[in-house]
Formats: structure tokens, C-alpha cells, sequence
């Protein structure tokens, strides 16, 4: 019976330590949004989007990642990068992404935080960093700074997921009438 008891209470705690792994986040400087280290150290997006040959690509170009969109394959080595493919493959969840890439080409990575804070449509954001205020950054401008908008749980997790599915609905109805 005493080991029974064990065993259960060792499950209960391996779980609970999976599912802190699984919604933790990492908090994260405004310079690092564009650095290979803090993508690599930080827990792993919410949204991928590997193709057929991404494997084989990050294989033989020694790259951490290359998710595919529209046919395209893109190099994730940073969140900057990983937020440029997320614009390419899901252009519906921001307002004019085009304005993204500019930044994004421009490396300024200031004018890509605030371009998220106010063009990206979910209420939570598909990656598990949390971006500490800059001096540039007003909070409003940097709502990758605020816990609300952080995946934090399952629920969040959830939570995100049933936005995209509606956003991609309204998307797809709206496309069909043009």
C-alpha cells in the first residue's frame, strides 16, 4: 500500500512538472527578439509549421528551423523570424503585414514589438516569451510585455486555438464572397 501511495504521489508530481514546462514563458530583453539564443532557450511556439523538406533544410543549412508557408520555406532562428512566417502564413491575424516585414527587413526590432502589439488579432500570442519594458516601448506598445496576453496554462492555450479557428472562418467566408 505504501508503495502504491508512492507511485500515485510520483505521477501527480511528474505531471505537474510536464504541464509547467508545457505553459511556462520566458521573459525576454527587446534586442533579444532577434537573437538566435533566447529563441533556442525559450520554450518552443504554440503555432508551427513545418513543411515537407524542413527537416532536410534545417539539416543541411544548419539552421535551428524552416517552417513553410504558401509553398516557401522561412528560417526560424529567432522571434523575429518566427513572427515574419507566422505574418506569410497566417496574414489574416494582422492588420497590413506587410508593414511587419518592412521592420523585419529593417531589423528594428522596437518597430516590429509595436506593430505586434497593435496589428496581431489574438488575444494571446503563439509564443511563450514575455518581452521586459523598454525605455522605447510605452506598455500599450508592448503587449508581449503583459501576462494577460502570454500563454500561461492550457486554458490559454485553448483560448487561442478557438480564436484562430474563428479568425480563419471569417477569413475563408469573406474570401468566398469576393
Amino acid at each position: 500500500m505504501k508503495s502504491l501511495t508512492l507511485i500515485i504521489a510520483l505521477l501527480y508530481f511528474t505531471n505537474l512538472v510536464a504541464h509547467a514546462q508545457r505553459t511556462s514563458y520566458k521573459e525576454i530583453t527587446v534586442d533579444q527578439f532577434d537573437d538566435y539564443e533566447a529563441f533556442v532557450n525559450s520554450p518552443p511556439p504554440h503555432i508551427t509549421g513545418k513543411g515537407i523538406k524542413s527537416d532536410s533544410l534545417s539539416y543541411s543549412n544548419l539552421v535551428y528551423e524552416y517552417y513553410e508557408a504558401e509553398d516557401q520555406y522561412y528560417a526560424i532562428e529567432s522571434w523575429a523570424d518566427y513572427y515574419y512566417w507566422l505574418s506569410k502564413k497566417y496574414t489574416y491575424l494582422f492588420n497590413k503585414p506587410e508593414i511587419f516585414e518592412h521592420f523585419y527587413k529593417m531589423k528594428d526590432n522596437v518597430q516590429m514589438i509595436k506593430y505586434l502589439s497593435f496589428n496581431y488579432s489574438v488575444w494571446h500570442f503563439p509564443s511563450s516569451i514575455k518581452i521586459k519594458p523598454h525605455e522605447a516601448l510605452a506598455t500599450h506598445e508592448n503587449r508581449l510585455s503583459i501576462s494577460y496576453h502570454i500563454i500561461k496554462s492550457e486554458d490559454d492555450i485553448e483560448y487561442m486555438e478557438d480564436q484562430l479557428k474563428l479568425k480563419k472562418e471569417k477569413f475563408q467566408e469573406v474570401s468566398l464572397k469576393h
